[in-house]
């Protein structure tokens, strides 16, 4: 791996968020949904059960944005095989400084610092 002094020294991409934005928060609930149900199948059934995230990420030709493409497939043991589901949807993601992804454009202009300035109270004596 390359030492890039360019890069920040923790993630640019906040995960937590990003998961929570995707498809307007349905992705965050069908995998929700698909390690619940694969866990308790695993537990009812004392089998292995399997649960798959696959990205794809594309540009959008002239812009800072890219389509990412989420999908979930999962398979949970029955008591005699298996069940599987597979979703896929995409959305549409700023991409800012280092790399990173969210839903909201990032700013265009540097964040305004705040000055605290002290008022003079001038008294009569």
């Amino acid at each position: 791996m390359s030492n890039n002094t360019n890069m920040p020294a923790s993630a640019a991409t906040d995960v937590p968020e990003l998961i929570s934005d995707l498809d307007g928060g349905v992705f965050e609930r069908v995998l929700s949904k698909a390690l619940s149900e694969t866990a308790a199948a695993v537990i009812d059934h004392g089998k292995k059960g399997e649960v798959n995230l696959k990205f794809k990420i594309e540009r959008i030709s002239g812009t800072y944005q890219v389509r990412l493409q989420h999908d979930v497939k999962f398979k949970r043991p029955t008591s005699m095989g298996s069940v599987s589901e597979e979703t896929s949807s995409a959305t549409v993601l700023h991409v800012g400084k280092f790399g990173s992804l969210s839903l909201a454009q990032p700013s265009l202009f540097k964040e305004p610092t705040q000055m605290n300035i002290e008022p003079k109270i001038q008294t009569k004596e």
